[in-house]
């Protein structure tokens, strides 16, 4: 389950820094979010998954993976109030969300003209 692309904010990105950056960018992200599937899924403390979802809220942002995003915003949240049983249960589903985002943004990584693909 890999995080839809929007599409408009990588344009905005690769139009700011460059179409040949933006692609360094994005294997860069990439290899991040494939680090943090790794850390969680060697049975993180509740700590962790709230440091590590406050990473990829806003990296995941910035980069367009709102869907992405937004679940690592809740699960941090939900860990502040204390809701651990409710961010066990979603582990899965963001592990396996990280891993179908970071083969999504490598592929885009690797296309040409990445800029006339995004619209």
């Amino acid at each position: 389950m890999a995080s839809t692309v929007n599409h408009e904010t990588l344009r905005r990105l690769a139009v700011e820094v460059g179409e040949d950056t933006v692609s360094s960018l994005l294997v860069v992200f990439s290899d991040e979010l494939s680090r943090y599937s790794d850390q969680l899924s060697e049975a993180p403390s509740a700590m962790q998954v709230r440091e590590i979802s406050h990473a990829i809220k806003s990296s995941a942002a910035s980069f367009g993976a709102d869907e992405l995003a937004e679940l690592a915003r809740e699960c941090e949240s939900r860990v502040k109030q204390g809701q651990e049983s409710w961010v066990q249960d979603q582990l899965p589903r963001l592990t396996t969300m990280l891993q179908g985002t970071a083969v999504q943004y490598k592929a885009l990584a690797g296309q040409q003209d990445l800029l006339d693909r995004l619209g």
